[in-house]
Protein backbone atom coordinates (compact mmCIF):
# COMPACT_ATOMS: atom_id res chain seq x y z
CA UNK A 1 0.00 0.00 0.00
CA UNK A 2 1.02 3.30 -1.17
CA UNK A 3 1.36 5.98 1.76
CA UNK A 4 3.10 8.94 0.13
CA UNK A 5 6.27 8.73 1.67
CA UNK A 6 9.82 8.00 0.24
CA UNK A 7 11.60 6.37 3.17
CA UNK A 8 14.36 9.15 2.88
CA UNK A 9 15.74 10.54 5.72
CA UNK A 10 14.91 14.01 6.91
CA UNK A 11 17.31 16.62 8.24
CA UNK A 12 15.98 20.06 10.28
CA UNK A 13 18.13 22.55 10.76
CA UNK A 14 15.88 24.63 13.85
CA UNK A 15 17.41 27.97 13.83
CA UNK A 16 14.61 29.96 15.15
CA UNK A 17 13.41 26.93 17.92
CA UNK A 18 10.12 26.81 16.86
CA UNK A 19 10.14 23.19 15.31
CA UNK A 20 7.40 20.78 16.92
CA UNK A 21 8.10 17.75 16.70
CA UNK A 22 5.21 16.53 18.69
CA UNK A 23 2.95 18.66 16.60
CA UNK A 24 4.61 16.78 13.86
CA UNK A 25 3.74 13.27 15.15
CA UNK A 26 0.38 14.11 15.52
CA UNK A 27 0.00 15.30 11.75
CA UNK A 28 1.79 11.70 10.95
CA UNK A 29 -0.83 9.89 12.90
CA UNK A 30 -3.83 11.53 11.58
CA UNK A 31 -2.63 11.02 8.10
CA UNK A 32 -1.91 7.99 8.16
CA UNK A 33 -5.34 6.74 10.53
CA UNK A 34 -7.31 8.06 7.22
CA UNK A 35 -5.16 5.46 5.28
CA UNK A 36 -5.69 2.70 7.79
CA UNK A 37 -8.53 3.27 9.87
CA UNK A 38 -9.10 0.13 11.29
CA UNK A 39 -5.52 -0.57 12.15
CA UNK A 40 -3.93 1.23 15.16
CA UNK A 41 -0.87 -0.38 15.75
CA UNK A 42 0.61 -0.67 11.90
CA UNK A 43 -0.79 3.51 12.33
CA UNK A 44 1.31 3.91 15.68
CA UNK A 45 4.09 1.60 13.80
CA UNK A 46 4.71 3.61 10.42
CA UNK A 47 4.46 7.00 12.37
CA UNK A 48 7.38 5.79 14.66
CA UNK A 49 9.32 4.17 11.93
CA UNK A 50 8.74 7.34 10.10
CA UNK A 51 9.78 9.73 13.10
CA UNK A 52 12.74 7.58 13.21
CA UNK A 53 14.07 9.18 10.10
CA UNK A 54 13.64 13.18 10.98
CA UNK A 55 16.98 14.12 12.92
CA UNK A 56 16.46 18.10 14.07
CA UNK A 57 19.51 20.14 14.64
CA UNK A 58 19.23 23.65 16.66
CA UNK A 59 22.34 25.42 15.66
CA UNK A 60 22.94 29.00 17.83
CA UNK A 61 24.91 30.80 14.85
CA UNK A 62 25.38 30.41 11.15
CA UNK A 63 29.24 29.14 12.01
CA UNK A 64 27.92 26.18 14.29
CA UNK A 65 25.25 25.62 11.46
CA UNK A 66 27.80 25.67 8.52
CA UNK A 67 29.97 23.69 10.37
CA UNK A 68 27.21 20.99 11.24
CA UNK A 69 26.17 21.36 7.43
CA UNK A 70 30.02 20.11 6.93
CA UNK A 71 29.57 17.25 9.36
CA UNK A 72 26.31 16.61 8.40
CA UNK A 73 28.00 13.64 5.67
CA UNK A 74 29.69 11.59 8.65
CA UNK A 75 26.61 11.70 11.33
CA UNK A 76 24.91 10.08 7.99
CA UNK A 77 27.32 7.47 7.84
CA UNK A 78 27.73 6.64 11.48
CA UNK A 79 24.16 7.13 12.64
CA UNK A 80 21.68 6.67 9.31
CA UNK A 81 23.94 4.83 6.90
CA UNK A 82 20.52 2.36 5.74
CA UNK A 83 18.56 5.69 4.76
CA UNK A 84 19.45 8.10 2.32
CA UNK A 85 19.23 11.54 2.76
CA UNK A 86 16.05 12.86 0.54
CA UNK A 87 15.17 16.26 2.57
CA UNK A 88 17.45 19.22 4.11
CA UNK A 89 15.59 21.58 5.87
CA UNK A 90 16.62 25.39 7.78
CA UNK A 91 14.64 27.22 9.39
CA UNK A 92 15.42 30.42 9.19
CA UNK A 93 18.82 31.23 7.44
CA UNK A 94 17.93 34.56 8.92
CA UNK A 95 18.02 33.77 12.33
CA UNK A 96 20.90 35.35 12.92
CA UNK A 97 20.67 37.81 10.65
CA UNK A 98 20.59 40.81 13.06
CA UNK A 99 23.36 39.30 15.85
CA UNK A 100 25.58 39.01 12.71
CA UNK A 101 24.68 42.16 11.40
CA UNK A 102 25.93 44.15 14.54
CA UNK A 103 29.24 41.54 14.91
CA UNK A 104 29.89 42.74 11.01
CA UNK A 105 29.27 46.24 11.68
CA UNK A 106 31.61 46.35 15.03
CA UNK A 107 34.71 44.74 13.14
CA UNK A 108 34.27 47.51 10.27
CA UNK A 109 35.02 49.68 13.13
CA UNK A 110 37.96 48.51 14.68
CA UNK A 111 41.01 50.51 12.56
CA UNK A 112 43.77 48.47 10.91
CA UNK A 113 46.14 49.49 13.07
CA UNK A 114 44.34 47.84 16.19
CA UNK A 115 43.90 44.69 13.97
CA UNK A 116 47.47 44.54 13.33
CA UNK A 117 47.77 46.03 9.57
CA UNK A 118 45.16 44.51 6.73
CA UNK A 119 44.61 41.28 6.85
CA UNK A 120 42.54 38.89 5.05
CA UNK A 121 39.14 39.67 3.70
CA UNK A 122 36.46 38.72 6.65
CA UNK A 123 34.42 36.01 5.19
CA UNK A 124 30.72 35.95 5.76
CA UNK A 125 29.35 33.27 7.99
CA UNK A 126 26.78 32.55 5.40
CA UNK A 127 29.29 31.94 2.36
CA UNK A 128 29.92 29.18 4.80
CA UNK A 129 26.77 27.83 5.08
CA UNK A 130 25.94 27.75 1.55
CA UNK A 131 29.48 26.19 0.24
CA UNK A 132 28.51 23.53 2.96
CA UNK A 133 25.11 23.20 1.28
CA UNK A 134 26.60 23.20 -2.29
CA UNK A 135 29.40 20.30 -0.87
CA UNK A 136 26.24 18.24 0.59
CA UNK A 137 24.39 19.28 -3.23
CA UNK A 138 27.31 17.60 -4.78
CA UNK A 139 27.55 14.46 -2.56
CA UNK A 140 23.97 13.57 -1.70
CA UNK A 141 21.76 15.28 -3.88
CA UNK A 142 18.81 15.96 -1.09
CA UNK A 143 16.32 18.44 -1.22
CA UNK A 144 17.31 21.78 0.02
CA UNK A 145 14.52 24.20 1.66
CA UNK A 146 15.77 27.79 2.86
CA UNK A 147 13.22 29.62 4.66
CA UNK A 148 13.35 33.22 4.80
CA UNK A 149 12.32 36.30 6.35
CA UNK A 150 10.64 38.86 4.31
CA UNK A 151 12.00 42.54 5.54
CA UNK A 152 11.83 44.84 2.67
CA UNK A 153 9.48 45.04 0.17
CA UNK A 154 10.84 45.16 -3.42
CA UNK A 155 10.75 48.56 -4.72
CA UNK A 156 9.01 47.33 -8.06
CA UNK A 157 6.33 44.45 -7.50
CA UNK A 158 4.95 42.87 -10.29
CA UNK A 159 2.09 40.01 -10.44
CA UNK A 160 -0.97 39.48 -7.54
CA UNK A 161 0.78 40.44 -4.81
CA UNK A 162 4.00 42.59 -3.23
CA UNK A 163 7.08 40.91 -2.84
CA UNK A 164 10.63 41.28 -0.90
CA UNK A 165 14.09 42.05 -1.55
CA UNK A 166 16.83 40.03 -0.34
CA UNK A 167 18.71 41.30 3.08
CA UNK A 168 20.86 38.07 3.17
CA UNK A 169 23.96 38.32 0.91
CA UNK A 170 25.10 36.10 -0.26
CA UNK A 171 22.35 34.21 -1.32
CA UNK A 172 21.04 32.10 -4.57
CA UNK A 173 18.27 34.99 -5.99
CA UNK A 174 15.30 34.67 -8.00
CA UNK A 175 15.16 36.01 -11.45
CA UNK A 176 12.96 35.77 -14.60
CA UNK A 177 16.21 35.69 -16.97
CA UNK A 178 18.38 33.92 -14.39
CA UNK A 179 20.14 30.31 -15.83
CA UNK A 180 21.20 29.05 -12.18
CA UNK A 181 23.35 26.19 -13.77
CA UNK A 182 25.77 28.58 -15.16
CA UNK A 183 26.73 30.78 -12.51
CA UNK A 184 30.23 31.09 -11.03
CA UNK A 185 31.82 28.84 -8.99
CA UNK A 186 33.21 30.98 -6.00
CA UNK A 187 31.74 29.28 -3.03
CA UNK A 188 33.23 25.82 -3.82
CA UNK A 189 36.71 26.57 -2.48
CA UNK A 190 39.23 24.53 -3.06
CA UNK A 191 36.63 22.20 -5.30
CA UNK A 192 36.88 21.91 -8.87
CA UNK A 193 35.39 24.32 -10.75
CA UNK A 194 31.48 23.53 -11.59
CA UNK A 195 28.17 25.00 -12.10
CA UNK A 196 26.86 27.00 -8.84
CA UNK A 197 26.60 24.63 -5.80
CA UNK A 198 23.39 26.02 -4.50
CA UNK A 199 21.08 27.27 -7.48
CA UNK A 200 17.41 28.70 -6.55
CA UNK A 201 15.16 26.76 -8.50
CA UNK A 202 11.64 28.11 -6.91
CA UNK A 203 11.06 30.52 -4.64
CA UNK A 204 7.51 30.61 -2.84
CA UNK A 205 6.41 33.64 -1.26
CA UNK A 206 3.73 33.11 1.54
CA UNK A 207 1.41 35.71 3.15
CA UNK A 208 -2.20 35.61 5.02
CA UNK A 209 -5.15 35.90 3.01
CA UNK A 210 -6.23 39.86 3.05
CA UNK A 211 -8.86 40.37 5.48
CA UNK A 212 -10.41 43.78 4.50
CA UNK A 213 -10.96 45.82 7.16
CA UNK A 214 -14.35 47.46 8.24
CA UNK A 215 -15.31 50.75 6.52
CA UNK A 216 -14.97 53.92 8.51
CA UNK A 217 -18.62 54.94 7.63
CA UNK A 218 -19.88 51.35 8.06
CA UNK A 219 -22.90 51.62 11.07
CA UNK A 220 -22.52 49.52 14.51
CA UNK A 221 -25.44 46.94 12.11
CA UNK A 222 -23.62 46.77 9.36
CA UNK A 223 -20.15 45.91 10.45
CA UNK A 224 -21.92 43.30 12.91
CA UNK A 225 -23.89 42.11 9.39
CA UNK A 226 -20.67 41.63 7.35
CA UNK A 227 -18.95 39.65 10.17
CA UNK A 228 -21.60 37.34 10.39
CA UNK A 229 -21.90 36.89 6.55
CA UNK A 230 -18.45 36.50 5.39
CA UNK A 231 -15.18 38.38 7.32
CA UNK A 232 -15.72 35.76 10.43
CA UNK A 233 -15.71 32.84 7.57
CA UNK A 234 -12.17 34.35 6.45
CA UNK A 235 -10.60 34.91 9.85
CA UNK A 236 -11.34 31.02 11.18
CA UNK A 237 -10.29 29.75 7.97
CA UNK A 238 -6.81 30.43 8.32
CA UNK A 239 -5.94 30.55 4.85
CA UNK A 240 -2.04 31.32 3.88
CA UNK A 241 -1.33 32.24 -0.20
CA UNK A 242 1.75 30.47 -1.54
CA UNK A 243 3.05 32.36 -5.09
CA UNK A 244 5.50 30.12 -6.63
CA UNK A 245 8.07 31.39 -9.45
CA UNK A 246 10.11 29.10 -10.94
CA UNK A 247 13.88 30.75 -11.84
CA UNK A 248 14.42 31.58 -15.50
CA UNK A 249 10.33 31.55 -16.03
CA UNK A 250 7.92 34.32 -15.81
CA UNK A 251 5.40 32.73 -14.41
CA UNK A 252 3.86 32.74 -11.41
CA UNK A 253 1.88 29.77 -10.17
CA UNK A 254 -0.47 30.00 -6.69
CA UNK A 255 -0.94 27.72 -3.60
CA UNK A 256 -3.58 27.87 -0.56
CA UNK A 257 -2.82 26.14 2.54
CA UNK A 258 -4.82 25.47 5.82
CA UNK A 259 -2.96 24.51 9.26
CA UNK A 260 -5.72 22.84 11.25
CA UNK A 261 -6.29 21.08 14.42
CA UNK A 262 -6.07 17.86 12.06
CA UNK A 263 -4.40 18.37 8.85
CA UNK A 264 -2.78 20.50 6.69
CA UNK A 265 -4.85 21.02 3.62
CA UNK A 266 -2.82 22.00 0.33
CA UNK A 267 -4.52 23.25 -2.71
CA UNK A 268 -2.56 23.87 -5.94
CA UNK A 269 -3.96 26.22 -8.74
Amino acid sequence: MHFGGNGLAAIVYDTDASFDVARLHQLLLIRLSLVLPHNTEMTRHLAEKSMQRLHVFRPNSLLQLATSLLHLPSYHKVHIPEHEIGLVAVDSVSAFYWPDRFIAEQLHRIPQSVQGGPGPTLVNPLQHVLTALGRLRLSHAPSIILTNWGLNFASQSSGPATFYKQHLHPLPLYSENYDANTLPSSMLGDLPPVPMPLPLTHNITLFPVSIPPFAPELSLYEAVQQEVEYRRHMVQKREIIGLVRTTGSREISRLTFRITRENIDINYL
